[in-house]
């Protein structure tokens, strides 16, 4: 029987939370094996609000909300948003397809049978950003779109306000640069003119303005985005001491839990008597052994308050399952040392055991010769950059529209 995934109509963030993990199982190296994903996210959330791991492109912040614009302003219906949304959008992608830059177009490879559009992905960061101003999630801003062009229509009918404090009725920020002239039928790009770029980055700073995105955003700078990982840009001095202490947190979780990931590969490789399976696991531990042991002094002192704190502030309630297997790994690291948990028979083994058997009960691999036999080889196994590798494709295009001339995007 196929596993499926449902939730209820309860939020936009809820919404875009379940289809983020849909998601993840596309990236097998991102797999939540060990139940990390909620302080994994709070950090990702923190760092670089209004951004997810499937989005793209900066261009869709604007075209997005373009495109509705359009459908408001042509008072199409209700009843008949969805499919002509639907519609737009997959011609607004095969015209992006035509250009020179086609990295991260939607559409690349499904064409017309794209299940997942540009808006679905995008919805949530336009709401974080404040360009997305109706609440809710898409298909009932559709669903609404019929008593908004009564409110308009009301509107009109009013008598003008002479102290200006009525203002129409409207679902996006109303500051919105308008479109390009070949937005509609023309040539579109990728690129971001600058006043795009600049707009963007106005949203960024106003609506997050502590956040390292804001930060970064500000700076403008191409060589903040030649680092791997986020935390090794926590030198910068734009950066509060919060931030800064913030930064330090994610490192220490993402390095300590990576190997608790590589273990956890190691044993199930072993398992299936996989010896090719089993020295690159042992070999990648040991890797992992020599990076956390470079930072025994950090770890020493090392208290996870900071980390829950964060969950907390994000909105999540961290389980206490998983913070005693958080807390009991790193004492162990502190106590034994990384090169403990390379060793077989060790303390590490048995928490990592008896952690996916809390999470997975008789499907845990560990325990289950079935469920053991469908293992692809790998999961779980990617080290934590808390979306990094996205936002950096993000602010690479804002910082490309930022250094352009007026109008210098080639979308006419």
């Amino acid at each position: 029987m196929a596993s499926t995934l449902t939730w209820l109509d309860y939020s936009e963030r809820d919404r875009r939370r379940a289809l983020d993990v849909i998601d993840l199982f596309r990236e097998t190296g991102m797999l939540d094996e060990l139940g990390l994903a909620g302080v994994r996210d709070s950090f990702a959330d923190l760092f670089f609000p209004g951004t997810s791991t499937i989005q793209t492109r900066a261009c869709y912040f604007l075209l997005v909300p373009w495109t509705f614009l359009r459908l408001e302003r042509l008072s199409v219906p209700s009843s008949e948003a969805a499919s002509k949304d639907r519609r737009e959008q997959l011609n607004l992608n095969k015209r992006l397809r035509a250009g020179d830059d086609t990295q991260g177009v939607f559409g690349s490879q499904a064409g017309d049978a794209l299940k997942r559009l540009p808006s679905e992905v995008y919805w949530g960061g336009l709401g974080s950003w404040g360009i997305r101003t109706f609440s809710g999630h898409m298909w009932t801003y559709f669903r609404s779109l019929d008593g908004f062009y009564r409110r308009v229509t009301q509107f009109r009918s009013t008598p003008r306000d002479p102290e200006g404090r009525l203002a129409p009725p409207t679902n996006w920020h109303p500051h919105l640069p308008a479109p390009p002239s070949g937005f509609v039928r023309g040539k579109i790009t990728v690129t971001l003119r600058r006043q795009d770029a600049e707009y963007l980055r106005e949203r960024i700073q106003a609506r997050h303005p502590e956040s390292l995105l804001a930060v970064l955003a500000g700076r403008a700078q191409q060589g903040d985005l030649a680092h791997d990982r986020p935390w090794e840009l926590a030198h910068l001095a734009d950066l509060s001491p919060v931030l800064r202490h913030q930064l330090h947190d994610a490192k220490l979780f993402a390095v300590c839990m990576h190997g608790a990931a590589l273990l956890y590969n190691l044993m199930l490789s072993e398992l299936q008597r996989n010896e090719q399976r089993i020295e690159t696991y042992r070999g990648e531990l040991e890797e992992w052994a020599a990076d956390a042991a470079a930072l025994e002094a950090d770890l020493a002192g090392w208290e996870l308050h900071g980390v829950w704190q964060v969950v907390r502030e994000n909105g999540r309630r961290p389980r206490h399952f998983l913070q005693d297997f958080v807390q009991r790994w790193v004492n162990n690291l502190k106590r034994r040392g990384p090169e403990a948990a390379v060793r077989d028979n060790s303390t590490a083994r048995t928490l990592v055991r008896d952690r996916e058997i809390r999470l997975k009960g008789n499907r845990a691999r560990l325990t289950s010769a079935r469920h053991l036999e469908l293992w692809g080889g790998r999961s779980g196994t990617g080290r934590m950059a808390y979306r990094w590798n996205v936002t950096r494709r993000i602010l690479r295009d804002i910082f490309d529209g930022l250094a352009r001339r007026e109008n210098d995007a080639g979308n006419t």
